[in-house]
């Protein structure tokens, strides 16, 4: 006699969700029953569409709802009689209805060592604070923001990682934990409750955060760099122009005012910080292609010397 499977839903939009989608296909004891995913949307591109990433895999049901809580659709997805959702970055709120309906819950895979940084930008904003570590935690879905008890955490070193390099191991260590979690969870694991008085917010990115302010210490500015990698990037002004660094380093301890040049020359931007030095060695102008150090050089001695404050 077979072993009865466990029947889960999906809920996600971006690529990172998907591939983890794409893992739990892979177990014979897993049975996914439906995909949730965002609404195609309009935008300057054109129509972007996270449809078609799963609506190819093994003809499942793909619903794409503007409401969660249109009466259809909630009985359509009762009518499922689901253990488990899975959701990965889905992008909408689920409504309590939503939470309760599977057997077991909803379980959510967060990029984070909760209660550190829940919210939007849990990556971002542990490599802009400088953190040695992040890691993964598999919560149960609660209506509060990322506030639900913890089956699982992963701690994991991030220091000197850039966000796709970060987000990468994360991913990769989700991808090698997510079929075993969901079985724990079926067979009776219970998760724990998080100390809520040690909860910090990783707050949605603007693309304002992304300018430099020369007056910050010069690991301060890396890690910003280093987090902001996707977007929005770090930029500065130059002529009134926002500029991308494109590659940054800190060159050096000797102080001077923040913002102004140190330094301009074949090698690099060198530009007094807080605390230092920080080179800029590749760069990209609005509309333009991304150019290295001889380049930026060669175009702009004319408009940048030393000397100069860039703010």
């Amino acid at each position: 006699m077979s072993k009865t499977k466990i029947k889960i839903g999906f809920a996600g939009t971006p690529k990172v969700a998907f591939d983890i989608f794409r893992e739990i296909l892979l177990s014979e004891e897993i049975s996914t029953e439906f995909v949730l995913t965002q609404p195609d949307k309009l935008s300057g591109r054109g129509l972007t569409t996270s449809k078609s990433l799963f609506e190819n895999s093994d003809n499942l049901t793909v619903l794409q709802p503007d409401d969660l809580n249109e009466q259809n659709f909630i009985k359509k997805i009762k009518d499922f009689n689901i253990d488990l959702l899975v959701v990965v970055a889905y992008g909408k709120i689920l409504p309590a209805w939503l939470l309760t309906a599977p057997r077991f819950g909803c379980l959510n895979i967060h990029f984070s060592n909760l209660p550190k940084y829940r919210g939007a930008a849990p990556i971002q904003r542990a490599i802009e604070n400088g953190e040695k570590e992040t890691g993964i935690s598999f919560m149960r879905l609660t209506e509060g923001l990322d506030e639900g008890p913890v089956y699982k955490k992963i701690v994991m070193n991030i220091e000197n990682k850039d966000y796709f390099e970060v987000e990468s191991l994360l991913l990769k260590e989700s991808l090698n934990n997510i079929r075993n979690v969901i079985k724990a969870i079926t067979n009776g694991l219970k998760p724990k409750e998080q100390d809520h008085s040690k909860a910090s917010i990783a707050n949605k990115i603007h693309k304002n955060e992304g300018e430099i302010n020369w007056a910050n210490k010069g690991s301060e500015i890396k890690n910003k760099f280093l987090a902001f990698k996707k977007w929005p990037n770090v930029f500065f002004k130059c002529g009134g122009v926002s500029v991308e660094a494109v590659e940054l380093q800190i060159h050096s301890n000797e102080t001077g005012t923040p913002g102004e040049v140190h330094n301009f020359d074949h090698e690099s931007l060198k530009i007094y910080c807080g605390d230092g030095i920080v080179a800029i060695t590749s760069v990209k102008f609005p509309g333009k292609k991304v150019i290295g150090p001889k380049d930026f050089f060669n175009s702009k001695r004319d408009i940048i010397s030393k000397g100069d404050l860039l703010i």
